[in-house]
């Protein structure tokens, strides 16, 4: 039987009011795990543990040690100065040589492209079926802690402000697209990483709809114009991309204007694990 544990902040008002829904679908019984609030429920072929721990998610490195799962998905608040309303999924990871917000430096957490792919539709159209107007539904890069989490793990957020945050119904939405992807069959879907575009992963989010590909970890240009000087560097944060990842990857997809540099080093990656590299 498959573990899947939801985590969340206690401090957190879009992750703990999106676990009291999720909890809400199910039949959730507390259950003592340490220092954790956590409930269990069975569900078909599926134990669902929803555990909430008072650190900041950016600092949760220890759920592994905690927990046993195949995989986690943490449920989170994202904040921006745009303040734009937002229903985002991302992969974890620091792919500098600085950690600013949680994890180590150059390292990448495991990432999970069908169940990311799977919360990002039922997002989509669960943010239209409640009509969640002016509400952006995207993919973002890579970007902060945890990264040392020996398991695939998954953010889902609730952004940007603290309106949307204490919002039922984008919690709500958040708990239901959760609930969905964990009990559905996953997605059959080509695993990709993604180098090039904005922070807000608009057009690697519009392929996966158009083309069924599943992104895990995704590389912004923002971070790839500092590989100029550190092509070692790149290649080490590629290798990851590509192998930290539950479902093997099938393809590098490269986004925009892309560095002839780049372009050479994705290249070279990529033949060495007998990857496609769509531009």
């Amino acid at each position: 039987m498959k573990r899947v544990v939801v985590a969340y902040s206690t401090i957190d008002p879009a992750g703990a009011g999106t676990a009291l829904e999720l909890a809400k679908m199910t039949d959730c019984r507390e259950l003592k795990a340490g220092n954790s609030i956590t409930c269990v429920t069975y569900l078909s072929n599926l134990e669902l543990v929803i555990a909430g721990f008072a650190e900041d998610v950016l600092y949760f490195s220890f759920l592994d040690r905690v927990f046993d799962a195949d995989y986690f998905i943490i449920v989170s608040r994202h904040s921006a100065v745009s303040r734009i309303k937002s229903l985002t999924v991302h992969h974890t990871g620091n792919i500098l040589d600085r950690a600013e917000y949680g994890g180590r430096p150059r390292e990448l957490a495991i990432s999970n492209p069908p169940i990311a792919l799977s919360i990002l539709k039922h997002l989509i159209q669960l943010a239209k079926d409640r009509k969640l107007e002016e509400t952006e539904v995207t993919y973002e890069v890579t970007h902060h802690g945890p990264t040392e989490v020996g398991k695939p793990l998954t953010f889902a957020e609730i952004g940007s402000s603290p309106f949307e945050w204490s919002h039922k119904p984008y919690q709500e939405v958040l708990a239901e697209a959760v609930f969905r992807a964990i009990t559905e069959p996953h997605p059959n879907c080509i695993s990709s990483v993604g180098v090039g575009g904005g922070h807000y992963a608009h057009q690697f989010t519009q392929r996966s709809i158009a083309t069924n590909e599943c992104y895990g970890h995704i590389i912004s240009r923002h971070v790839v114009k500092e590989f100029r000087d550190s092509l070692e560097l790149l290649e080490s944060a590629l290798r990851q991309a590509i192998l930290k990842s539950s479902t093997r990857t099938m393809r590098v997809v490269l986004e925009g204007k892309i560095p002839a540099y780049v372009k050479h080093v994705v290249k070279a990656v990529s033949d060495t694990y007998g990857l496609e590299v769509i531009e």
